[in-house]
């Protein structure tokens, strides 16, 4: 077994179209194509496939894929306008609330806070976990630093600071929330194998922010395959045109 996606078949989708896919590059993919013409569709079987182990989508007749090694972490981080509300008692947005939930401590242990707090039961991994949480930081505020905010802890709390100003995270603008979300869910995968499926990330993103984004990630997380949909050449215009995917050219007629 492999601990990237390989190659991708599924035939009958919509009972219209056969997927097939091979070569799928071990980093980095980044699938284009017109509305409608199946990009989330493909995410969507995918990940149903790789964490559920069927179809349960039940858009393709039969899937062929190769299959990865046991414990793979794979992880679906998708469009702004696709997340769904996970506590429907709470006022938040439904962005705000998957933010809340990869910062603070969840039932999943996935989280800032949980992996924070795991150097209290690791003490011999306790420079690491602060060295790869500083180096976080640093980054992030890189890439804020346009706005003028700094990512802190404060009091067990993420916020950002503009000057004496404390910023809390439902302040952000969605664009903001959405950028931590991504860089937070990449972060907490520890640099370990892991497969991402992004859909639509430049939704809200600054053309500045999509032209640094799979740069960023990948230099998160070298050892993730990424597979990302987009209908923005910014997102792909720093230097990852080869890594390009047309929906035109894995479909076929069933």
């Amino acid at each position: 077994m492999s601990n990237k996606i390989e190659s991708f078949q599924a035939d009958g989708l919509w009972n219209r179209w056969n997927i097939r896919w091979n070569n799928i590059n071990p980093q980095m993919n980044i699938i284009v194509g017109i509305n409608g013409s199946g990009k989330t569709t493909l995410l969507n079987i995918l990940y149903d496939y790789y964490t559920n182990g069927s179809n349960p989508l039940a858009l393709a007749m039969k899937i062929i894929p190769n299959k990865l090694d046991v414990g793979e972490k794979v992880i679906y981080l998708k469009s702004l306008d696709n997340y769904t509300q996970k506590d429907k008692r709470k006022r938040s947005n439904a962005l705000l609330q998957e933010l809340e939930y990869i910062v603070y401590q969840n039932k999943d242990n996935f989280s800032f806070f949980n992996y924070r707090m795991s150097m209290l039961d690791h003490p011999e991994k306790a420079l690491e976990i602060s060295r790869r949480i500083n180096d976080f930081l640093k980054l992030v505020n890189e890439i804020f630093m346009e706005t003028g905010k700094e990512l802190v802890i404060r009091e067990s709390r993420l916020v950002f600071v503009q000057g004496k100003s404390i910023i809390e995270l439902e302040k952000l603008s969605s664009g903001e929330k959405q950028l931590l979300l991504i860089l937070l869910n990449v972060f907490l995968l520890e640099g370990k194998p892991a497969v991402v499926f992004m859909d639509e990330p430049e939704i809200a993103l600054h053309v500045s922010w999509q032209y640094k984004l799979l740069d960023t990630l990948t230099n998160l997380n070298p050892e993730a395959q990424f597979i990302v949909t987009t209908h923005s050449p910014s997102i792909f215009g720093n230097g990852w045109g080869s890594n390009v995917v047309y929906m035109e050219d894995i479909l076929e007629k069933a």
